[in-house]
């Protein structure tokens, strides 16, 4: 029996969360390499993206990369206009544009205009080209974060506000003409943001076919990560160290038990632990350039909140229920709630989050290596 165990614990990674060639490329970001361009491509697949799809394919001629969009990582009717599929790759792009700059090249930003559509079909993509060309180095501290940044799931401590000042500072930093960032620090209105994205979890772990795209993203056990580098791990889930090992030993939990779990982390933890709930606004949440630039935005922010020691999780459970609505042809009524929380006419959700001081650093996600990415 305790043989069994062992070899269970073995197989499972129960000691091993975070170690292995699935985690690699969060610590070789700055390996050796003969070609400079090689440097921002190991960034961007560091980036953040929607459950860990990594939805991203590079094609590198001479001096340029073009972004792909790799449309058959998608999570379905959890994503139905792949919206966030394109946060993600605004994520890898502003990754890639950072890391540009420090190893000596300035990066200009050609993104492909369009609008996305319900369920596009899964050929691959290009949402934008990026130039290159040379320029003296430039290693700032956003970059330095790159390879520290992680989505943190577990429990923040409330009892520690985050300034005022630091909201402001973050804000600027990514609101352009283009995105805009609100932060929910009222208690009452915290309050009632919560039970929105409680709410729409609620909603989406009740919608069958929600729950079974969102299902075949979770990764368990050390084969299962090292087969497929990707996804929601166990590690990666906020739960205690102790629960982590228990749910790693234990049989897999099937989609209904699995969502139940998310629901109460939500309702009971990630929600009521937050000192801040966070809003990214864009003018059209289905204009394609707009996801790029909100992308582009939620990375930047994550990395400024890094440096400062500060955690942050995605929590974008209403904005998904706005696309479900649309996708069925239903009434929203999600939107407008969110709306009350804005106060600004003319613009739209598409990004919810939570940010504080964690209990405890996050552990890294699984990557997939460099040349799985790569187009000829």
């Amino acid at each position: 029996m305790l043989g069994g165990l062992a070899f269970r614990a073995w197989e499972r990674g129960v000691w091993s969360g975070g170690e292995g060639a699935a985690y690699a490329p969060w610590y070789n970001l700055e390996a050796s390499a003969a070609d400079r361009i090689t440097l921002p491509l190991r960034a961007a697949i560091l980036a953040a993206s929607p459950h860990n799809t990594q939805p991203w394919l590079f094609q590198v001629k001479d001096n340029s990369i073009t972004l792909f969009a790799d449309r058959a990582r998608n999570l379905g009717s959890f994503d139905p206009f792949r919206r966030e599929m394109h946060l993600g790759l605004g994520a890898a792009l502003e990754n890639l544009v950072l890391a540009s700059e420090a190893c000596g090249f300035a990066a200009s930003i050609m993104p492909v205009e369009g609008r996305l559509t319900l369920s596009p079909d899964n050929a691959p993509k290009a949402v934008a080209r990026i130039a290159l060309r040379p320029m003296p180095a430039a290693r700032g501290v956003l970059f330095a974060a790159i390879a520290r940044r992680h989505t943190n799931r577990g429990p923040y401590r409330p009892d520690q506000p985050v300034g005022a000042e630091t909201l402001h500072r973050l804000s600027g930093l990514v609101s352009d003409d283009s995105v805009r960032a609100i932060f929910v620090t009222d208690k009452v209105e915290r309050s009632e943001l919560g039970a929105l994205i409680i709410a729409a979890t609620v909603r989406i772990v009740g919608d069958p076919q929600m729950s079974a795209d969102s299902a075949r993203w979770f990764r368990t056990g050390r084969r299962d990560i090292a087969a497929h580098r990707d996804g929601v791990t166990v590690d990666t889930s906020g739960a205690p160290p102790f629960l982590t090992a228990i749910a790693k030993i234990l049989p897999d939990l099937d989609a209904k038990s699995a969502d139940q779990y998310w629901l109460a982390t939500t309702r009971d933890t990630q929600v009521p632990t937050a000192p801040v709930l966070g809003i990214l606004l864009v003018r059209d949440r289905l204009d394609m350039c707009a996801a790029i630039a909100a992308g582009r935005a939620w990375q930047r922010l994550h990395l400024a909140l890094t440096t400062a020691g500060l955690a942050a999780q995605p929590l974008n459970q209403p904005v998904e229920c706005v696309d479900r609505s649309a996708m069925r042809g239903d009434a929203d009524d999600m939107a407008p709630a969110i709306d009350k929380f804005t106060g600004m006419p003319g613009w739209e959700a598409t990004f919810m989050f939570r940010l504080g001081v964690a209990d405890s650093a996050a552990s890294p996600s699984p990557r997939r290596p460099l040349a799985a990415v790569l187009m000829p």
